[in-house]
């Protein structure tokens, strides 16, 4: 019998989902669960992993947003979890690591790391530089995107800059920059570190509200690691 614990942002609907456990034959837990279901949109997976991250999760729409969602009720999504026709997506996570003046901080995520100005009406200055290559130029503007594949997709911030996703490897998508740069895709074992030279910026990863302050000569290495996060797609689709 499996454990599962549901994660969504409407408590009513979330009782409602666990009599569906109950009836059938599964059980609803609080901690260890086998299963998570996501239920919401793209964004409910994001939360759903940093609270339970690891577990295989499956995404139930409860709109009509939701790129990587499943359609579905769950009375017909246990049939498919009960019945085996299912498989597990492992989706690489991606890690920026802050250096500031008195601290190490670490930001993990599925979709991206995203450094940007914290103040709207005030562009940051920065420059890059991938592994031990020379530093780039310095850039002006809102900051840059760092994806994963997954979060390249539609919806997500990278997809939004470029209009394009990839499929392998690590992308950067320059945001609002005063001199217009075109995206990069890198390989999956690449570094990419970010320095703040003026201005004050946030460094953040998907839709996590926990964020790091950036000021400058702040820097930051972002990569991707081995750890990954398992999403449960329904055979039906």
């Amino acid at each position: 019998m499996e454990r599962i614990h549901i994660i969504g942002k409407n408590p009513e609907s979330i009782d409602n989902l666990k009599k569906e456990l109950k009836d059938n034959n599964f059980t609803y837990c609080e901690e260890n669960p086998e299963i998570v279901i996501s239920y919401g949109g793209d964004g409910m997976f994001l939360i759903a992993e940093r609270i339970f991250p690891s577990i295989p999760k499956l995404l139930i729409r409860d709109s009509a947003k939701g790129n990587n969602c499943h359609k579905i009720n769950l009375k017909e999504a246990l049939k498919y979890l009960n019945e085996g026709n299912f498989k597990i997506e492992e989706i690489k996570k991606i890690k920026a690591t802050h250096k500031g003046r008195f601290e190490y901080r670490e930001l993990i995520g599925i979709n991206d790391i995203v450094i940007r100005n914290s103040l709207p009406t005030e562009a940051i200055r920065f420059r890059y530089k991938v592994n031990n290559s020379e530093w780039s130029d310095t850039l002006i503007g809102d900051g840059l995107v760092i994806s994963t594949p997954y979060g390249s997709k539609r919806g997500a911030y990278f997809y939004s800059i470029e209009q394009k996703s990839f499929n392998e490897g690590l992308g950067i998508a320059f945001n609002n920059t005063t001199e217009k740069k075109g995206h990069l895709i890198l390989k999956e074992e690449d570094i990419v570190e970010v320095e703040i030279m003026r201005g004050i910026g946030v460094l953040v990863s998907d839709n996590n509200r926990d964020f790091i302050n950036l000021e400058n000569g702040d820097k930051v290495k972002i990569r991707l690691i081995k750890d990954t996060a398992k999403r449960i797609i329904l055979k039906e689709e």
